[in-house]
């Protein structure tokens, strides 16, 4: 079934978004093609997984600064060539706890290339950036443009990327963050709207109520909350006006309204 693209997903305002943090990354190993799989396999609207990038210049999925806590490995990825990353499993950690062995025999460390090449049209995809030079950041566009994901991702960024991602490739869609509990701020919510051209925003649940879901619809956002595990909460969440969630567990909460 073909995937709903971004501006389908941004003008069915009936339909509730989900999206899969880091995949299905409760049940699976976190920001692996597994995971992504999983996610899709359960009926995510869109996937979200982090980029950083390898010594050779390659983005890869991984949320941390370094690969300690999900792999046997030790260090930044910087440090690391691709060939290096692959030979590592990045099993180790699952359901909140980093286990003494990994869970799967083989687990590699996919590269944007093969998450795009796999699930492009499959998924949309909420892209969070971590590059740390201006050629990854090169490299991360090239990959966008060349597999044409323009109406199907967006990049989440703080903003002091904007500029350098707008100087790259304007026409690649935005979700901006500004801080943690400010981000469903009546100012903020402007800014990524009426400033950086915004239709996606990703505020926070804890600092986020009806109020600011119903300015976020009168501004022409979609708020995708991050995040719940819980369809109690998910339910509560629309109920005030929320459209769409952030979840690690997308099995339990497509079950619980689709």
């Amino acid at each position: 079934m073909r995937a709903k693209t971004l501006t389908e997903l941004y003008r069915d305002r009936s339909h509730f978004m989900v999206t899969a943090h880091r995949g299905a990354s409760f049940e699976f190993p976190e920001n692996t093609a597994l995971a992504m799989r999983k996610a899709v396999e359960a009926g995510a609207d869109m996937i979200e997984f982090d980029l950083r990038g390898t010594a050779d210049g390659v983005p890869v999925l991984l949320h941390d600064e370094t690969i300690d806590r999900t792999s046997n490995g030790r260090g930044m990825p910087e440090e690391h060539s691709l060939a290096e990353l692959k030979k590592l499993n990045f099993s180790f950690w699952l359901q909140g706890m980093r286990r003494e062995a990994p869970v799967y025999d083989v687990m590699e460390i996919p590269t944007f290339e093969e998450i795009l090449a796999e699930f492009r049209g499959k998924a949309a995809m909420n892209i969070q950036l971590y590059a740390k030079t201006d050629a990854l950041l090169v490299e991360i566009c090239r990959l966008f443009r060349r597999y044409d994901m323009y109406d199907h991702g967006y990049f989440t960024i703080y903003p002091d990327l904007i500029a350098r991602v707008r100087a790259i490739d304007p026409e690649i869609e935005l979700c901006t963050t500004r801080g943690w509990k400010e981000r469903s701020l009546p100012e903020n919510l402007k800014l990524c709207r009426e400033t950086d051209g915004c239709r996606f925003v990703q505020p926070v649940r804890e600092f986020t109520d009806g109020e600011a879901f119903l300015r976020m619809r009168e501004l022409g956002l979609r708020g995708n909350v991050f995040f719940t595990d819980d369809p109690a909460e998910m339910l509560r969440l629309q109920s005030i006006g929320a459209e769409g969630i952030l979840t690690n567990q997308p099995h339990k909460i497509c079950r619980s309204f689709r």
